[in-house]
């Protein structure tokens, strides 16, 4: 298509309204939201904007050629799938879904349209950018990789609640998840361990998952809300060299051979909107050329399987092999 791209909203939250912003700044014009918030949508309206409480509604009135959805994750599977019935083109926030069924219903909506994008966002971050050109240019293929992320429980209630949010590995450890699977390829085998230490909640406040991938490498990842001290590092032993982050997005970064010897080194501070622009930089430019986002529902699928293996292997204490 040529000309300018419009876009809707389904929730304008904090996630949304970071991607209505951004949209706006990328010269994507947002013609309409909906939101279950009529305080939200009261400040939408005084911009001109179109302003639904009936996600339904707007996509049926439609006048936007892709459709960003910011809701909780119990909501995904009908917004989605809805959505990719009607022709849009879907920018769908992570994670994919609640769980595998409703990720499967998105997935076979999905599969063949070319429309779908899950804003796994490390993949456009150019800290993760930077390694895995590393690995792919001079450190060769992983061969374990891990990480460990100590913080505290969020404030936002639906958070809290398993039925919403799918549980913290789903909610948020998918990006991890999608890192490894981005490095490292397919996972085949799961082993995990769930424990919920705060009380008056219904998800799991520490997971530590290991991870086996179809190519031989190991993965694991060890998060939790009740580590209470924020502190996080990840890295990863190549066939011909390492890699130490300290923190998340930003930090010191250390990149050696086998033998120790450091081939470079730095300190990443970068703020994480430069992932969250260029994503959406992606998915506009996607619409505007008509081409399958690079993060699709491949990723989103293959993620919700890890997710799902991960907490049926801390039901039953034994290791869950992803078959398909």
């Amino acid at each position: 298509m040529t000309g300018l791209v419009s876009l809707g909203i389904i929730g304008v939250g904090g996630m949304g309204g970071t991607h209505f912003k951004i949209a706006n700044e990328l010269g994507a014009k947002v013609t309409a939201v909906s939101d279950v918030d009529e305080v939200r949508l009261m400040e939408y309206s005084k911009m001109g904007i179109r302003t639904y409480k009936d996600y339904v509604k707007m996509l049926d009135e439609g006048g936007f050629d892709g459709v960003i959805i910011a809701t909780p994750p119990s909501l995904h599977a009908e917004q989605a799938v809805y959505a990719l019935k009607k022709g849009y083109y879907v920018f769908l926030e992570k994670p994919m879904a609640n769980d595998l069924e409703e990720a499967r219903l998105i997935y076979n909506e999905a599969k063949g349209r070319g429309r779908l994008m899950i804003g796994f966002t490390l993949r456009f971050h150019k800290l993760y950018i930077m390694i895995k050109d590393a690995l792919d240019s001079r450190l060769g293929k992983p061969i374990v990789m891990w990480h460990i992320a100590l913080g505290t429980m969020p404030t936002t209630g639906w958070l809290r609640d398993k039925k919403v949010s799918g549980g913290i590995l789903n909610e948020h450890g998918v990006h991890v998840l999608h890192q490894y699977y981005w490095y490292a390829g397919r996972v085949r085998e799961v082993y995990a361990d769930a424990v919920t230490v705060t009380g008056g909640i219904t998800v799991e406040d520490n997971v530590v998952v290991f991870m086996r991938h179809e190519n031989g490498a190991s993965s694991i990842f060890h998060l939790s809300w009740s580590g209470g001290h924020g502190w996080r590092k990840w890295g990863l032993t190549a066939e011909r060299g390492r890699v130490t982050v300290e923190g998340y997005v930003n930090g010191n970064y250390t990149i050696s051979d086998l033998n120790g010897n450091i081939i470079e080194k730095g300190n990443f501070e970068e703020s994480i909107m430069h992932a969250y622009i260029d994503e959406i930089k992606h998915f506009i430019e996607c619409i505007r050329n008509n081409e399958r986002p690079i993060v699709n529902e491949e990723d989103g699928y293959h993620v919700q399987q890890i997710v799902d293996a991960a907490y049926k292997s801390a039901l039953t204490h034994s290791k869950v092999t992803i078959t398909q």
